[in-house]
Parts: structure tokens; sequence; C-alpha cells
């Protein structure tokens, strides 16, 4: 393992899942990684620090219980980021339910950090409610949440400043760059990939749709991979977007301010992908909620070209009260 990147590292997770080999790799068992599921089901742990033996043993057994035989791994989009030990992969997992032979694929998406050959983190981003449609037992996950308290926010986590983002203690700041802001050919500055961003932060801090909306390009597409059965899985021209934010911003929570900001640049000049969590009061309920988000944005000549937002819908409806 003393050569192995964190593109070996996925390569060899993609070869034994296909294979059926659940357990988790050997660079995933030593003391110095950390674990994190951001959307794990309720009563799920969703941390798992500098112990991946105790990830080992709480995996092997839900996952081969798993009913499910996957067969391809499909959509895979690798952002190399400018921190040659992180990357960023977006992904569907596609088999057959071996309970129905029912077809189903559900996406998910992992920020790796390989040091020296060892893996130093594994941040998944699972679509748990794709997972229990895919499995027949939707109504049962929902019913789990229904009536829960809202997931509380993380003290761990660093608050968002319009200075600039910052990470949680445990990750470095990431430097400022060209993507931030750069020069049209009229000397006009124009925001990159990381200044949209924290554009679109302020927008929903500030609660203004018509802001947010404003930062998209005419033809922009909006996509929600992870979205609940009867929501849009993707809104097409800033006009559908606008109509969209202007009825949800708000509706299932107040937004105060946002924790754990980490900005990852990719090797792409014009995407970033930033993950966080947003923070602020649930409008059924009244209570603290933290609902995580990941965000692969593509931003050209100063509006975003392209988003695909995976935000974690099962928290959503717990706030939402559904």
């Amino acid at each position: 393992m003393a050569a192995t990147g964190p593109r070996q590292v996925f390569e060899s997770f993609r070869t034994r899942v296909l294979r059926g080999e659940w357990g988790a790799p050997e660079a995933l068992r030593s003391g110095d990684v950390t674990i994190e599921l951001p959307c794990a089901p309720p009563g799920a742990p969703r941390r798992f620090e500098e112990n991946g033996a105790e990830f080992h043993a709480h995996t092997e057994t839900s996952r081969a219980a798993l009913p499910v035989r996957f067969e391809e791994f499909r959509d895979v989009r690798v952002h190399e980021t400018t921190d040659p030990e992180v990357i960023v992969v977006e992904y569907a997992m596609a088999g057959t339910v071996t309970t129905t032979g029912r077809s189903a694929s559900a996406p998910f998406v992992l920020v790796l950090r390989v040091r020296d050959g060892r893996v130093r983190l594994w941040r998944e981003y699972q679509p748990v409610l794709a997972i229990a449609e895919a499995l027949g037992s939707p109504d049962a996950l929902r019913a789990g949440v229904r009536g829960l308290p809202a997931l509380a926010p993380d003290p761990a986590l660093s608050p968002w400043s319009p200075s600039g983002p910052a990470g949680p203690a445990s990750a470095p700041e990431t430097p400022a760059s060209a993507s931030e802001t750069s020069m049209s050919e009229s000397g006009t500055p124009v925001p990159g990939p990381r200044g949209v961003y924290e554009r679109i932060l302020r927008a929903a801090l500030d609660g203004s749709p018509d802001d947010y909306a404003d930062l998209y390009a005419t033809d922009a597409i909006l996509e929600f991979p992870f979205a609940a059965p009867g929501l849009p899985r993707s809104l097409h021209g800033r006009e559908e977007i606008r109509a969209h934010l202007r009825a949800a911003m708000g509706r299932a929570l107040k937004i105060e301010e946002f924790r754990g900001v980490v900005v990852h640049e990719t090797t792409d000049p014009e995407v970033i992908v930033a993950e966080h969590a947003i923070v602020g009061t649930a409008t059924a309920s009244g209570l603290p909620c933290s609902i995580a988000n990941l965000i692969v944005l593509t931003v050209r000549d100063g509006r975003i070209a392209h988003q695909r937002d995976y935000l974690d819908v099962l928290a959503a409806a717990a706030a939402a009260g559904r």
C-alpha cells in the first residue's frame, strides 16, 4: 500500500464491491482513520474516529445482510483536487435486489483522503431514502423519523463567517485562490466558483430566493440526486430555479448559519466541491436542526452553469415534520 493514492484506493473499493467482498479494505483499518457518514439514518453512528476496526465491525454485519448483488458502478466522476491527497468521487451503484429480482441503482459521493498509502478520511454521502426505496421499505424509514426531534447541530463544527469559509478544527482552511475572482476582458471583476459559493451562502442566510436565483446562468441546470420520490430531481433554467427557491426557501427550515464549511478546489478551474451543514430552526417543531449537504458547483463567466446538490433528504424530512 506504500505507493497507493486516493484513485487507487477508490478503484480497489470498486473492485471489491463488484466481487461481493464487503469487508473494509486493509487501508481503512488503521488506527488513524476518520470515517464519516453525514447522511446516516436516525440512531446510526455518523462518525468513527481513529477506529477503523470499529467501522469494519459496524458495517460487516449490515452489508452482509443487504440483499443486493452489485453489478456496476455508473456515472463515475472523479474530481481531482488541488490537494494531491484528496479526491471527491460521484458515482451510482447499480445491481439486483436478490429478494425481488428488481434492478435498482443509487447515487453516492465519497470524499477520500489518502496519505502514505493509508486512508486518513473516508466521508461517504449516502442516499438513505433511495436505498430504502430500492429495498421496498421507504415507509418504515419515514415512520422512523416522523415525530423525532430534528438532528441537533454538531458543536464540533465551526461556523462559517462571510469573511471566508473555515472547515472543522481538524481541517486546514482552504487557501484563497484564483477561483474566488478573476477579471473579465473589460477589467470587471468576475467571481469564480468559490466567490459564487460564498454568495450562495449569503443569499440563503438573508432568506433571499431572488438573490440566490440571480447567481445562475439563464440556461443553468440544478440537480438533486438524493431527491425523495415525488420531488424534482432537476431544474432547468434560471426562472424555473427561481420559482423553486421562492416556494421552498424558509418553508421547512429557518436557516441561521452554516457550519463545517469545507471547499475543495479542483484541478478544473470552473469546478469546486463544497461541504457544509445547514443549521437553523425547524418551522414545524421550533427545534434546532442540522442538515448535511455537499454541492458540486460549475461556474462560467461568474454564473452557475451546473450544480449538483446532495442534500440529506431524511434530515430535511425530519425538520419538516414529515
